[in-house]
């Protein structure tokens, strides 16, 4: 089950980088200028209320109390399943935002806003300046994260989950605070960090 997760993560971290190296070169500038063009409108103030779903404040805070809440039924006498899905949807958001920090710092990527000003584009690499952390986007990693997760759990939900995922998405490139390569990356990484949580899970004895 591992080794054919990982060949399948792979496989998939492959076809998305292509996809992000397209877009950076021929996609994501023009997109960034389209959505700059929108900034006096009511497109821009939308979408700066749909981001505030996968505000970092509101997304942990929710974390916390699932952890939490699972910890101390699986601490207990009698473990239920509900604890453990709750368990693997917390870790899986964790893992993910923490994976999209250091990649981040990395990759060092050039906001939205300094190609408006300042004509920059591309990555500075090794570096936390906020200015220069728009790869991947934390947004849509985190709200990716949570609703793959719960989709995996909730299978019946999983369109309207990930809808709203992909909103908030959208919204980062709207809001001009990510270029949609950024958002991408961030919907791979939360996606993927879901998919790893619940096929470990899968692997734990009694779990």
């Amino acid at each position: 089950m591992t080794s054919r997760l990982l060949a399948q993560t792979a496989r998939a971290a492959l076809a998305v980088a292509g996809v992000i190296a397209l877009s950076f070169l021929f996609f994501d500038r023009s997109a960034a200028w389209f959505a700059h063009g929108l900034k006096s409108t009511a497109v821009f103030d939308l979408a700066r209320l749909a981001s505030l779903a996968a505000d970092e404040t509101l997304i942990f805070s929710l974390v916390a109390v699932g952890l939490t809440a699972s910890a101390v039924n699986l601490l207990g006498p009698s473990p239920k399943d509900w604890a453990r899905d709750l368990l693997c949807i917390c870790l899986a958001v964790c893992a993910a935002d923490a994976l999209t920090e250091c990649l981040k710092f990395v990759f060092g990527r050039c906001r939205p806003p300094l190609l408006f000003a300042e004509d920059r584009y591309g990555f500075t690499w090794f570096t936390v300046t906020s200015g220069f952390t728009s790869f991947p986007s934390g947004h849509t990693t985190r709200i990716f994260a949570l609703c793959a997760a719960l989709a995996l759990r909730f299978r019946r939900l999983a369109a309207p989950l990930f809808l709203l995922a992909a909103v908030v998405g959208v919204s980062r490139v709207l809001a001009l605070r990510h270029y949609p390569s950024d958002v991408l990356a961030g919907a791979f990484v939360g996606v993927s960090a879901a998919c790893w949580a619940f096929g470990l899970r899968r692997r734990v004895p009694g779990a």
